[in-house]
């Protein structure tokens, strides 16, 4: 089985240097090429080719080698929010991503404390990875911003969820 991912020049060379993660993949049975900006990755697993490509996705999304590599594990997951769904405009997309990051990135800082995921805003996408119930509570705190809702009742959502899942596991 194979899978091709198209790459930024500028993160696919950033990724050809990248070591250990190319190990992990490795690791993960699954070979990885990298030709200019595209990836190919061949495995005999359709499902490592798929926890790969996510890391890969990851890196390119521009999240660090060490946390694209936590997604070679299954606990973990990606998902990519177009802010292009919720706004036409550059400015208006600019004004969302303004709303999620908040005065010197502290609004993204509490969301990543509070859910336990890491986020990323890259160009016209937020992209979060993290276990996959705090990824559904992080992705929908981050739709409930880019939709208008206010700081507070996000972050109330958060403690409500959480409690609720603490509730599910008793």
């Amino acid at each position: 089985m194979e899978e091709q991912i198209n790459m930024t020049n500028i993160r696919a060379e950033k990724m050809a240097v990248q070591r250990k993660f190319l190990k992990a993949i490795d690791d993960a049975g699954v070979e990885l090429e990298l030709d200019r900006n595209t990836v190919t990755l061949s495995s005999d697993s359709g499902f490592s080719i798929l926890l790969a490509k996510n890391a890969v996705l990851a890196f390119n999304r521009g999240f660090d080698s060490k946390t694209s590599a936590l997604l070679l594990d299954d606990a973990y997951d990606l998902a990519i929010i177009n802010v292009g769904d919720f706004a036409g405009s550059q400015k208006r997309q600019s004004e969302l991503k303004g709303r999620v990051i908040g005065t010197r990135g502290i609004i993204k800082k509490r969301l990543s404390i509070a859910t336990g995921c890491y986020i990323k805003i890259f160009g016209k996408t937020i992209s979060v990875i993290g276990p996959y119930q705090n990824l559904n509570i992080a992705v929908e705190a981050i739709e409930m911003l880019l939709s208008g809702a206010k700081h507070n009742s996000v972050f109330s959502m958060i403690d409500r969820r959480k409690l609720e899942n603490i509730e599910i596991w008793k």
